[in-house]
């Protein structure tokens, strides 16, 4: 039975841009992922069937889709990586995504139920963390307009 990915974990880069996929994500992640340029200054972790499923959904990787859908494809998996962990479970974060995502050396890692979204932890803690209480507070504020 697939496990959801949920919940946040912090971890830093070495000093060789690795960094080790929180233990408690590894299992939901299934194996084999990829780490893609995400919106809004994060980086994806999709699990392999998750990024077939996306591809098909963008193009199918037709090269005769329309053209700002194969773009946009070409954008995504261009830029992309495949996640493999070394002896030590740590993967490598080219310096090309790092730089897209603002990230130098503190990570957070978000669960976002079927993947991962890896945050610089600086910007997490501004836009996310419900320790700030102006964010908590935002929050509720959205959870009584959905009315929950």
């Amino acid at each position: 039975m697939p496990k959801f990915l949920l919940g946040n974990a912090r971890h830093q880069l070495d000093d060789k841009g690795r960094m080790r996929i929180p233990a408690k994500f590894r299992e939901g992640l299934g194996g084999s992922a990829y780490i893609l340029p995400g919106r809004a200054g994060c980086l994806f972790i999709i699990p392999e069937d998750k990024l077939l499923e996306t591809v098909k959904s963008l193009s199918g990787g037709n090269p005769f889709a329309d053209t700002s859908d194969n773009d946009l494809f070409t954008e995504i998996v261009g830029n992309g990586d495949y996640l493999e962990e070394d002896g030590q479970g740590r993967v490598r974060l080219s310096k090309e995504l790092a730089k897209a995502a603002g990230i130098v050396k503190d990570v957070v890692f978000v669960g976002k139920l079927t993947y991962l979204e890896v945050w610089p932890a600086e910007t997490w803690d501004e836009r996310y963390s419900v320790l700030n209480p102006d964010n908590l507070s935002k929050m509720i504020d959205k959870l009584r307009k959905l009315g929950v």
